[in-house]
């Protein structure tokens, strides 16, 4: 009975270490939490595995393709399948698999890979080792291990930087997923650099390296254990985003220290910091202090007053004439100007209670005049009077201030849409020019500032009475920008979810807010210094004003003489003959 007991034993004894296809696919998708399965089969084996796992299929929303749909694979991120996604793939043949993954857009790096097919762990290393040089780190393995493929063992790859293929469950591998690259072991990770203030700061001579996006990539790096190596562009002490680029194409660095906006070039982290791009121009510029003899006063104000002072002299005169016989235009003229500079005038031609209306009226009218003159002259002379602001395209191309920007600016604003009005004024230059215009804010040009730029600008310009730039109120672009790297880099997604929490924490802003103080600390940027305030000896300006009234009182007063002998010559014939 124990030899029959231990036959049957020996022929129902399944192996413990191989695991059923079709059940642990299940329970790939629930650790997953997939939503959707896609399934791609070669031409050689079309339908084998659809057939060996369609009713595990049955509960998670699938998608057979074939390789004859290898455009629709290789577009599928405009397939709108939802995520996440696990994708179940025969053992691809030597060589194809780098070149259909090359072909993949970079959003299904995230997704999870389920090889299935019987093949040497050599050929399953390599494999892996392509996969992960490619960017896709979640790779699960099932290497079948009996005729009809059902059952077999899962392998996948020891934590990063190791990569050896090793056994595993569909727990063990649930739980490398989220710990690939915790401790990177020094892994360099090639940084490449050049000054861009707030967001990167780089002197190398001092081994300073900060900015808020660089402190934060640094910190991220050394979080997790890889070995931060600064690669320097050509020209790094200004701004060099192209050169950035270009070595990301040519494999010399992994990643940009700096935080640019999307092209299609290159990959990039996600964003959540929101950006705008403005346009600083310089503030209205002081006017003349001869324009300060009418400026308390609008222009109809001042034709008011002419009309007034006509009127009254005609209406006074004619009173006049109608008790004396003598009409006396010059001396009421300049009487009632005298009454508007809140001076002594009389109207001794003037008799009875008309001299007393008169004179009542005509002093209250100077009076308030005159006060209210004064007032606001006084205003003017503590504040200053300056031209018209510029708040629109069309006021800054009246103007004919030239907007300058760098190359890549150019390529970022026909990417944005950038106003056609403005191309006009817009001039291509070197870099070095304008950071050597822009540092001392030259306000012959205009600049292109985003929105955290501008607040280090505000920044080296509070200790001024006046600004010299401010922005253009009109928001240019918007832009949610991220940190540029090569398309196989293996960090991105982690990256990522770290510029989240250093967003939803305000760390972003504090880093911005340090390294405003450490760019002007370090000298790249000085502070603009404050307008003197102690007392100076007088110029001929302060004079200009009393100078020219007196003139123009001087100037009144002889046209009156003037009129007035000639109206005495004129009448002097009817006299005699009367």
């Amino acid at each position: 009975m124990s030899k029959l007991l231990l036959l049957l034993c020996l022929f129902t004894y399944v192996d413990s270490s191989t695991y059923d296809l079709s059940s642990s696919i299940a329970a790939l998708n629930r650790g997953l939490q997939s939503k959707t399965n896609v399934v791609y089969t070669e031409a050689a084996q079309p339908l084998d595995i659809y057939e060996q796992i369609s009713e595990t299929l049955s509960q998670v929303p699938s998608v057979l393709l074939k390789r004859t749909d290898n455009a629709r694979l290789m577009s599928s991120n405009h397939l709108d399948l939802p995520k996440p996604l696990l994708m179940i793939l025969p053992e691809p043949r030597h060589g194809h698999a780098q070149a259909m993954f090359e072909q993949f857009p970079t959003e299904m790096q995230q997704s999870d890979f389920l090889f299935v097919g019987c093949n040497s762990a050599a050929n399953w290393q390599q494999l892996l080792s392509t996969l992960w040089q490619e960017g896709y780190p979640n790779v699960l393995i099932f290497n079948s291990t009996d005729g009809t493929g059902l059952r077999g063992q899962f392998y996948s790859s020891n934590l990063y930087p190791q990569q050896e293929l090793h056994r595993c469950s569909i727990d063990q591998y649930l739980w490398s997923r989220q710990h690939w690259f915790d401790n990177l072991e020094g892994w360099e990770v090639r940084v490449a650099l050049y000054n861009n203030p707030p967001r990167t700061l780089v002197y190398p001579e001092q081994e300073l390296y900060d900015g808020y996006s660089l402190m934060l990539l640094r910190e991220f790096l050394a979080h997790r254990g890889a070995k931060f190596v600064p690669v320097l562009t050509p020209n790094y002490q200004v701004y060099s985003a192209n050169d950035c680029l270009k070595f990301l194409h040519s494999n010399m660095s992994d990643i940009c220290g700096d935080l640019l906006a999307y092209t299609n070039e290159v990959s990039f982290t996600a964003s959540y910091m929101y950006l705008y791009g403005n346009i600083l121009i310089p503030n209205a510029k002081p006017r003349s202090k001869n324009y300060y003899i009418i400026a308390p006063m609008q222009l109809k104000t001042w034709l008011f007053m002419l009309l007034y002072i006509a009127v009254i002299c005609s209406f006074v005169s004619c009173i006049c004439w109608l008790q004396l016989g003598r009409w006396e235009y010059s001396k009421f003229l300049l009487e009632i100007i005298s009454s508007l500079l809140c001076m002594g005038f009389r109207l001794f031609n003037i008799g009875g209670r008309q001299h007393f209306i008169l004179y009542s009226s005509i002093f209250l009218v100077g009076f308030v005049c005159s006060n209210y003159y004064l007032a606001f002259l006084a205003t003017i002379l503590s504040t200053g009077v300056y031209d018209r602001q510029i708040d629109s395209f069309d006021e800054l191309v009246d103007q004919n201030i030239s907007i300058v920007i760098g190359d890549y600016d150019k390529t970022v604003l026909m990417t944005y849409d950038y106003p056609d009005i403005l191309w006009n004024i817009t001039r291509v230059v070197p870099y070095d020019f304008i950071l050597a215009h822009r540092r001392v804010f030259d306000a012959n040009y205009a600049y292109l500032a985003h929105s955290d730029r501008l607040v280090l600008f505000n920044f080296q310009q509070q200790y001024m009475a006046k600004p010299r730039m401010r922005p253009l109120p009109i928001d240019l672009m918007h832009s949610l920008p991220g940190f540029p790297m090569r398309r196989q880099w293996l960090l991105k997604y982690k990256l990522s979810e770290t510029l989240l929490n250093c967003f939803g924490s305000g760390l972003m802003k504090k880093l911005a807010d340090d390294t405003n103080r450490q760019t002007i600390h370090i000298g790249y940027l000085n502070l603009i210094p404050s307008e003197p305030y102690e007392a100076r000896p007088l110029t001929l300006d302060y004079f200009n004003v009393p100078l020219i009234m007196l003139i123009s009182g001087l100037i009144i007063a002889l046209v009156c003489l003037m009129v007035e002998l000639l109206w005495r010559l004129v009448q002097g014939p009817n006299r005699e003959r009367n």
